[in-house]
């Protein structure tokens, strides 16, 4: 059954969704899992991932403070700290986060996690744990011993939770849509559309993409086209038509509680630029959590629909028995991380500050981490490099020839190797994650079009087909184009029976379909068809062929021939009872119905008449 925002059955009797806590035999069979930071693999790729998404931004997008994302160590301090952690679980929990004037004037006791170690810890406290297996985007509750959800930016300012309330009052809000040349945007004021604007214009590089404004930022100059400059023109005049859109809707803006905005980043600031009361940090913006198709109106009607959807999760113990096994999954993951990590000693963080800071500097950096506690990190071994026989330089030509697709030279490249350092060469063609996103050869090869190689990694080297990114993505996701997906799905096709197809994104080949007598007399018959009406073109084209070369061997004739022959011709063709012939004295065309005339010539176009006129003055 489909429910709405307008379903009857929500009414009332609607109760937040709360993760019942677990008995005490439960407690005292977990033990507590205490796992060090430097030891959580899943921390050190997500500092890594932080790092680059982040050169052109210094705030924490959690605590809403400045850090330096250059430094690694000030990195690493600001997220395994109190501070962070405490935020971290307050925004799961749908919590306001804290600043750090009012974290230092908390108390120690009310920080909702321990100050004894600056640790990551997996506690047995179930409800706290289960919060954060919650979608974060979902606002859940129950009614009748049900769970539902809604997404949660759908709630109001002044709430935290699902009410009877959010179903009782009217879903009024405004949608706004923009993508490339397209624009639409509309209002919704007791749950009819008050107001509706939808235009284009050709600002969108023809089979590129991309808007006129972008291209000329990207480092390559300003183009100088005819085109270019309409689409320059015409982004401009769209900015300030929306904004103008914008301006004559501001009494009804400032009173809707909702503002959903979809659009490129480097265009949002179109929206507070313009006269109508909203400011970037305006609590009543919205994101929409699914996609959208081209902006109109009917797409802007179907994203107020689809806000509106209730999602059905089941009853209340099938959906707390689903949480348990994923909560009872990451911690067996959690403990064979940790445990393999202090097998092999920990890993060691090295923090270095510059000390060449001035005094200024260094003393804004300590007035922002006062609130780190610092720990003594225990020195590990040094962790052995993989491959040590492999030099860099051996490393950098086999990335070259994977990318070129010289498999032929790819193979001569790791035969010159020692037979003894081969296996460690097809271990690594197996296992290497490149740099910086961490791709595999397969990667390397899917994303290059290297057809060749591909082929050889995959039936020769035996190359996991479903190995991961940095981004999470499996080699199949990096296709440059549908040969490559071919050679993946003919991979699968041969090897059907091993492995899990699942995780490596390959789909199914297209199964053939059996099909009966009279299907396939139909399709015969269209074949036939078809086959029929394509001779019949060939046909058609060959006589229009025929025809404008004898069209064209007329032209030449009558060019050439004299003025005396011209009048015997035309008289031959009177007595003959034939109609006249009227084609251009200069090029022999035949003549439009209306020709250019001076003395007695007739010519086809002003241009034969100025040629005409050039070569007799």
């Amino acid at each position: 059954m489909v429910y709405t925002l307008k379903s009857l059955e929500f009414m009332q009797g609607v109760e937040p969704f709360r993760v019942e806590e677990q008995g005490a035999e439960l407690k005292e069979e977990e033990e507590t899992q205490m796992i060090s930071a430097e030891t959580d693999a899943g921390m050190s790729l997500m500092l890594e991932w932080k790092m680059r998404l982040s050169e052109d931004s210094d705030m924490c997008t959690t605590c809403n403070c400045p850090v330096d994302f250059g430094d690694r160590a000030v990195i690493l301090e600001h997220y395994q700290s109190l501070f962070h952690r405490t935020n971290t679980l307050r925004k799961a929990k749908n919590q306001p986060v804290y600043t750090e004037e009012d974290f230092e004037g908390t108390e120690k006791d009310e920080h909702d996690l321990s100050t004894t170690h600056a640790i990551i810890g997996l506690e047995s406290d179930d409800e706290e744990f289960d919060a954060l297996l919650l979608p974060a985007n979902r606002s859940f509750f129950v009614k009748d011993e049900h769970v539902f959800s809604v997404p949660r930016n759908i709630l109001h300012i002044d709430e935290s939770e699902v009410s009877s309330t959010t179903f009782l009052r009217p879903f009024d809000c405004a949608i706004f849509l923009w993508n490339g040349g397209h624009f639409a945007a509309a209002m919704f004021e007791n749950d009819r559309m008050t107001v509706q604007k939808s235009f284009h214009r050709y600002v969108a590089r023809a089979k590129q993409g991309g808007v006129q404004s972008q291209h000329d930022s990207g480092g390559k100059g300003a183009a100088k086209s005819a085109g270019a400059q309409l689409r320059r023109y015409n982004e401009q005049k769209m900015k300030e038509e929306i904004q103008q859109i914008m301006s004559s809707w501001k009494p009804r803006l400032q009173k809707t509680p909702l503002l959903f905005i979809r659009c490129a980043a480097y265009h949002r600031n179109v929206f507070f630029d313009a006269d109508a009361g909203i400011e970037s940090r305006d609590t009543r913006i919205r994101t929409i959590p699914f996609e959208t198709k081209r902006p109109n109106i009917e797409e802007i009607e179907e994203t107020w629909r689809r806000l509106q959807h209730v999602s059905e999760h089941g009853t209340s113990s099938e959906f707390k028995e689903e949480m348990r096994e994923v909560r009872e999954k990451r911690k067996r993951l959690a403990r064979k991380v940790a445990g393999k990590k202090r097998k092999d000693g920990g890993m060691q963080m090295i923090c270095e500050w510059s000390e060449d800071e001035d005094g200024e500097n260094q003393g804004k950096r300590e007035k922002r981490m006062h609130h780190i506690k610092v720990r003594t990190i225990r020195k590990s071994e040094d962790i052995p490099v993989q491959w040590p026989q492999l030099d860099d330089e051996w490393r950098q030509k086999t990335y070259n020839l994977v990318r070129q697709d010289d498999v032929d030279s790819l193979k001569q490249h790791i035969q010159n190797l020692n037979e003894d350092v081969i296996p460690d060469a097809i271990d690594y063609l197996k296992t290497a994650k490149i740099p910086p996103n961490r791709s595999t050869f397969l990667h390397v090869s899917a994303a290059s079009g290297s057809k060749k190689c591909l082929k050889y990694l995959l039936d020769d080297i035996r190359c996991d087909s479903g190995a991961k990114d940095g981004a999470g993505l499996p080699p199949y996701s990096s296709c440059s184009n549908s040969e490559i997906k071919s050679i993946f799905i003919d991979y699968r096709v041969e090897n059907e029976s091993v492995g899990n197809w699942g995780r490596t994104h390959i789909p199914e080949p297209k199964k053939k379909v059996e099909l009966t007598e009279e299907q396939e007399k139909e399709q015969a018959e269209r074949k036939k068809e078809k086959k029929m009406r394509q001779k019949e073109k060939e046909k058609t084209k060959k006589e229009e062929v025929r025809k404008e070369a004898e069209e064209a061997a007329e032209r030449e004739k009558y060019v050439k021939m004299s003025e005396r022959e011209k009048r015997a011709m035309a008289v031959d063709r009177r007595l003959a009872g034939l109609p006249p012939v009227m084609r251009c004295h200069q090029c022999g065309t035949l003549l439009p119905p209306t020709p250019f005339q001076y003395s007695h010539f007739n010519f086809c176009t002003t241009s034969c008449v100025a040629e005409h006129r050039k070569a007799n003055p």
